[in-house]
């Protein structure tokens, strides 16, 4: 493998280059994990980088937005080929995220160990286009992974086999829940989000509860408060101990990133019923039917009359006990040591 695994200290002795698609001054669940990734590496010894548009240790260039699988997805066209290779020749581990957006994914021209890691559940028009491009291109062998079973369809369309390591979250340990009795939605204002389902409750309950929405734009509708892209240490105060999460997300989900988060900063989680979800959460999950008004209703009212600490703390020990930071971190230290 890559000279002596281990050095004087005891720690992991190589360098990990995360590989990011996506503008890393622009929120994301992909920018998200790649930073965590990055952060709970380097805590743990080992030296890692990030190659991808703004990031601090190799920029690849400007990036804009492009509409990919019903978002809106900033990426760079024209990477610096110069940045690419810098970083290729300091790395021993490559890691690709989101192999799919495939701008300098086809540009990274080594034959050092890469793993790629699919987030997305594209859809099987755009699977099936990318695995014919894929048959173009030299990277036959890879060890690859995803974050979910709804991403492992598409990561068939490069490698059939494919290891499912989750997405991570660090707990909140110091978190209890308190009953403010009010709605939270986290998310972009896209279909697939759909805002409007959650807009739709509060116009229905008026003045009686407070609905926060932290999304990328404001609407015009006075029954919901807005906070419009703020900062990662704003985002922890505003979305703590709201009381109901609602994830109304209608299609195209893999994994549920904001829900562990709705959890891990003391609010229940009320989701639609899309697989992604249900996998999330599994037994511990409350789901309504996908984009129906009235039984999201009926699903807050069963919630309402319940022990709700009860059904939080169900879901928040779920959650620490499958997607915390320091397990999912050492199934990707044993991928590092062992690939």
């Amino acid at each position: 493998m890559i000279g002596t695994l281990y050095n004087q200290s005891g720690q992991l002795n190589i360098k990990v280059l995360l590989v990011c698609p996506y503008d890393l001054d622009h929120h994301g669940g992909v920018q998200n994990q790649v930073k965590l990734l990055k952060n709970g590496l380097v805590n743990k010894g080992i030296n890692t980088k990030i190659l991808a548009p703004s990031s601090y240790d190799y920029d690849i260039g400007n990036a804009v937005k492009i509409p990919f699988n019903g978002s809106q997805n900033p990426i760079t066209f024209f990477p610096n080929k110069k940045i690419i290779k810098e970083a290729i020749s300091w790395a021993d581990v490559i890691h690709v995220h989101e192999p799919f957006m495939p701008f300098f994914f086809w540009r990274l021209h080594t034959k050092k160990k890469i793993i790629v890691t699919h987030h997305a559940n594209i859809g099987n028009f755009i699977k099936a286009c990318l695995k014919f491009l894929y048959l173009f291109t030299r990277y036959k062998k890879l060890y690859s992974t995803a974050v979910s079973s709804e991403a492992l369809n598409n990561a068939t369309a490069l490698n059939k086999e494919i290891v499912i390591i989750p997405n991570m979250i660090e707990i909140n340990k110091d978190i209890r829940y308190v009953d403010n009795g009010n709605f939270l939605f986290i998310g972009r204002d896209e279909k697939r989000k759909n805002l409007k389902l959650f807009i739709q409750l509060a116009n229905f309950y008026e003045t009686k509860f407070k609905f926060i929405a932290v999304t990328n734009e404001k609407t015009i509708n006075k029954s919901v408060i807005y906070h419009i892209s703020p900062s990662e240490i704003e985002k922890k105060s505003i979305i703590s101990n709201v009381g109901i999460y609602i994830a109304p997300n209608n299609k195209s989900e893999s994994f549920g990133i904001t829900i562990l988060e709705a959890i891990n900063h003391g609010n229940v989680a009320i989701c639609s019923d899309i697989k992604a979800f249900k996998t999330l959460l599994n037994d511990s999950g409350i789901f309504f039917a996908n984009n129906n008004f009235e039984d999201l209703k009926e699903k807050i009212s069963h919630v309402k009359k319940e022990n709700i600490s009860e059904i939080w703390s169900k879901q928040y020990e779920y959650i620490s006990q499958n997607y915390s930071m320091d397990k999912v971190l050492q199934k990707w230290i044993y991928v590092y040591k062992n690939i």
